[in-house]
């Protein structure tokens, strides 16, 4: 007779009695190590013990779950006592730097010089291996049974319209940039290659795909890492859109959590006023450039660079107290429909199948060299170093310190679409679009380098502000184009700049959805002094400097917020939703 109960087995019941009695002595001996360190007299001391023993996985999960038992007033207090602390450190951090660049003058100059070479020759690494790490993440989360996540309720509807979102975060993103390089970049690169022989034909192929890989993927890789976390803290787990709220507790210390939360938001206001700063100044010099190129005007200067900044300061405190569903939509929408009108005349008046034909074989050369270019630091070249330093390492940085303003602002306009909505939106359409710009606008100007006797490129590398309005000279209606590429010029600075004060009013004001006017204002005229004040002392290249000092930090808070986006999406997501 057959015993029902031989195959039965005892939980408790040691089936091999060495490895058990090895796992003990192991565990025995760690206990003990953990004695020595600690007083036994102590009534917690066991407890401590046990905490210790536990792996780093389980120990975030546990501060996990005590957050989400947290009630909201908690939360909102702990938020109010971090801003409370960053809004006035903001300041005071800012105002010491406008103190230093106006002591410091001319020696701006050679510092921001300084700063740069340092880190083009010791970083050029650690920013190209972290751009092209979130790229291939984000494309994993899309891909993965994470990108049916909604940001929001599970039947939340996207709450403005796929043209809508585009114009804004399209505006907030990249609207000065593209006008400021699109003749100039693919120009400069190919006259002044990394490696190619300047002029050549291999140096023209490689000038658009270089331009795309400043501007495309990676570019909107690093905005959506920051977007992504922002949006789906501040939708799914009562946080307040604050760049701290999208990491988690690394340690069960209040205290000592308290004060990391209060420096990443902190470094996350001042990577955005600094960066944004650079951009507004960017697009002065070129204001100042064009009046001064189209209307034989005398901008460029003090004076002038402080009537341009204070104009656009004025109309952008103006479009910010409609609000965000009425100003920044409005005049992102109209920005959008003037860019692509110009672009389009751009593309008709000039060589159009050139054109078309540079764009397709752009798209090619770019996935081609995609592999190449996400890992390329090249240390047997010194002067792929020096040329990685002037132009990558720069739009990298750059786009890291915009990453907040612009992160926090597409978390915003983008509730109710999914993780892979937002992925996909932001990578594939800025990008595709981006690969275009350039082609038109500098495929126009290497064909007439290569194929006919009107060059604008010496002129271009001269003055890189004047690039657009010498490609309009060589086509039909040019002191329309350029008047309007100017009007366009300002109306992209001034969404940037409302952009970016609304949200560095969100985040010195508990994350607020509708921040107050006056804080509108206030950082609005805080920008304003800065830009006006660093383009007197050393002009862009004192604003780059002071965009690749704040952006180190910020590069780190991005890799935190990585690694607490998957692990809280790996504990929440157990399966991919039907």
């Amino acid at each position: 007779m057959v015993d029902n109960n031989q195959d039965s087995k005892n939980p408790n019941e040691i089936t091999n009695p060495q490895v058990q009695l090895e796992i003990d002595s192991m565990v025995e001996e760690y206990e003990i190590e953990l004695r020595r360190e600690l007083d036994l007299s102590k009534s917690r001391t066991y407890k401590i013990i046990e905490q210790k023993k536990k792996t780093f996985r389980q120990k975030l999960i546990e501060n996990e779950l005590e957050d989400i038992r947290r009630s909201v007033n908690d939360i909102r207090e702990e938020e109010k006592s971090i801003i409370g602390i960053n809004f006035w450190a903001s300041l005071i951090i800012t105002f010491i730097v406008i103190v230093f660049a106006v002591l410091a003058g001319d020696k701006l100059i050679h510092l921001a010089d300084d700063i740069s070479a340092f880190i083009a020759y010791n970083l050029s690494w650690f920013y190209v291996l972290l751009a092209s790490s979130f790229l291939i993440f984000l494309i994993f989360l899309a891909s993965s049974r994470f990108g049916s996540v909604v940001l929001g309720a599970p039947d939340q509807r996207p709450e403005f319209s796929n043209f809508s979102w585009y114009s804004m975060l399209f505006s907030a993103g990249m609207g000065v940039g593209i006008l400021f390089y699109g003749t100039a970049e693919p120009t400069h690169h190919f006259l002044k290659p990394p490696l190619a022989d300047p002029g050549s034909i291999e140096a023209a192929k490689e000038a658009i795909s270089l331009t795309a890989f400043h501007w495309g993927f990676h570019a909107w890789g690093i905005y959506t890492i920051c977007a992504l976390g922002t949006a789906y803290y501040g939708f799914r787990k009562r946080k307040k859109y604050l760049i701290s709220s999208s990491v988690l507790n690394f340690t069960s210390n209040k205290s000592t959590g308290k004060i990391l939360k209060s420096i990443i938001d902190l470094v996350s206001i001042l990577a955005v006023i600094f960066g944004v700063s650079a951009s507004i100044g960017l697009g002065v010099i070129q204001i100042s450039q064009g009046l001064d190129y189209v209307f034989d005007w005398d901008t460029s200067n003090f004076f002038g660079y402080a009537c341009i900044t204070i104009l656009i300061t004025v109309i952008f405190i103006i479009s910010s107290s409609t609000g965000l569903d009425k100003g920044i939509k409005i005049l992102s929408n109209a920005n959008m429909i003037v860019a692509i009108a110009l672009l389009l005349f751009v593309f008709l008046a000039g060589s159009s199948l050139f054109d078309t034909k540079v764009f397709v074989d752009s798209i090619g050369q770019y996935i081609q060299k995609l592999p190449e270019f996400s890992f390329k630091v090249d240390p047997y070249e010194p002067q792929y170093e020096r040329w990685m330093g002037d132009w990558t390492l720069t739009y990298f940085t750059w786009w890291i310190a915009w990453s907040p303003f612009v992160g926090i602002f597409i978390a915003r306009i983008s509730k109710g679409r999914t993780v892979r909505e937002l992925i996909v939106g932001c990578l594939l359409i800025p990008t595709l679009f981006s690969i275009f710009w350039f082609s038109v606008f500098g495929g126009n100007a290497i064909e007439l380098e290569l194929f006919t006797n009107t060059t604008i490129g010496s002129e271009i590398l001269d003055n890189v502000s004047l690039g657009t309005f010498l490609l309009f000279e060589q086509l039909p209606f040019s002191s329309i184009t350029s008047t309007i590429a100017i009007i366009l010029l300002f109306t992209f600075l001034i969404t940037s700049a409302d952009s970016a004060t609304y949200v560095i009013s969100m985040m010195t004001s508990e994350g607020d959805l509708d921040p107050k006017l006056r804080l509108k204002v206030t950082w609005g005229i805080v920008l304003s002094v800065l830009c006006i004040i660093l383009l007197a002392g050393g002009g862009l290249k004192a604003l780059q400097a002071a965009t690749l000092i704040f952006a180190f930090p910020f590069a780190i808070v991005l890799i935190m917020i990585a690694r607490s986006l998957y692990f809280r999406l790996s504990i929440q997501v157990k399966k991919k939703r039907s």
